[in-house]
């Protein structure tokens, strides 16, 4: 585990689709839908999938820490309870824990001595616990109940449950994390293009800029493109107006800049910035907008790729808020990561770095979003 029990809660939460009806009718059910809901299949991980009012269904998923001591696991097992007591309107909730290694271990389940802990945790809280089951890399099977310890096969969960067979499982973190390739040439291309940008010295209009770039076709976007958007993020305060842009549409990005500009003036004290409590997910902000920021996140990854590494650590950084926006803490650690490597002095990298320690996620990743 590492130094801090909190550390491994880089997770993400999602809600599965209203009008699908899965049909959890057994443990063995339970253990196969879990993919299906996340849409991948995990590694190495905590699942809790709720049910909610209504047959609608959410999964939160944190990192499976390293055994430790029994004083850093309790924090741990705190955390996550702290962190389903969140989300809204949980009825029941099902433990299921995805681990490296044998089903059996010292004579009991694998991870037992942080699972059994984290049920009472769950139960204290007030959640229905309806099953804590175990899938490691032999077996699968229950901490409780009359078959508790028994181990199954692992084909055994290859079938989908009744509900499930058409959400096939997709891409995992690792694979959200990974970046597209860029060759010299376009590297090159872009370089020219940034430092012709810079010594003419153009106007930059953030809500604008973050409109235009939004709307490009990354696969059909210029190096002058690339080098007009990197040229709005590598000003902090502009960077932010993009990003409430992006999230939330060009009234929140002007509301942004009038604000920075008020505090500026001393009109506004920092305790009084509503502005950066919504941008680190602590404030009242609505959820963004999905289809914006799936289109953002296309849009910076090749961003990403072309830059060079000592601007690199600002699409990295934008990666990992886009990214984290949208509950998915264990993409934006990696992200983080990278950015930190190439500039550990990086503003907003130490911030949402500080905040993926924490286990924190966005106020709004917990809130049930509609027609999703």
């Amino acid at each position: 585990m590492a130094t801090d029990a909190a550390r491994s809660l880089a997770c993400m939460t999602q809600t599965a689709p209203p009008d699908r009806l899965i049909r959890l009718r057994s443990s063995r059910d339970v253990a196969a839908a879990v993919p299906h809901l996340l849409g991948y299949r995990p590694r190495r991980s905590i699942v809790l999938i709720n049910t909610h009012a209504g047959g609608r269904v959410s999964t939160l998923r944190v990192d499976l820490p390293d055994p430790a001591p029994p004083a850093a696991e309790k924090r741990y097992v705190t955390s996550l309870a702290g962190m389903l007591c969140k989300v809204p309107d949980v009825e029941r909730t099902l433990v299921v824990v995805f681990t490296d290694g044998p089903f059996g271990a010292d004579g009991d389940v694998a991870r037992a001595s942080l699972v059994r802990p984290l049920v009472k945790r769950l139960l204290g809280s007030g959640f229905a616990v309806h099953d804590a089951l175990c899938v490691a890399d032999d077996a699968w099977g229950a901490y409780d109940g009359h078959d508790a310890g028994i181990a199954h096969r692992l084909d055994e969960l290859e079938e989908a449950p009744p509900g499930a067979e058409d959400c096939e499982p997709k891409a995992a973190p690792d694979e959200l994390a990974e970046l597209p390739t860029a060759g010299y040439l376009a590297r090159q291309a872009f370089e020219l293009a940034l430092d012709r940008l810079l010594r003419r010295g153009v106007i930059m209009r953030p809500v604008v800029d973050a409109e235009d770039a939004i709307a490009l076709d990354p696969r059909a976007a210029t190096s002058d493109d690339f080098a007009a958007l990197m040229h709005v993020l590598m000003h902090p305060e502009l960077r932010d107006a993009v990003l409430f842009t992006w999230a939330w549409g060009g009234d929140r990005g002007l509301e942004l800049l009038d604000e920075a500009e008020r505090i500026d003036d001393g009109e506004i004290g920092p305790g009084d910035d509503t502005i950066a409590l919504d941008l680190m997910g602590i404030g009242s902000a609505e959820p963004p907008d999905r289809d914006r920021i799936a289109r953002a996140i296309t849009l910076v990854s090749r961003l990403a790729v072309l830059a060079p590494d000592d601007i690199a650590h600002i699409p990295l950084t934008v990666l990992a808020w886009l990214h984290w926006s949208q509950g998915r803490g264990s993409v934006a650690g990696r992200f983080v990561g990278r950015a930190r490597e190439l500039d550990p002095s990086y503003g907003l990298a130490e911030l949402l770095q500080s905040v993926l320690t924490q286990g924190h996620l966005p106020n709004w990743a917990f809130v049930m979003p509609e027609g999703c």
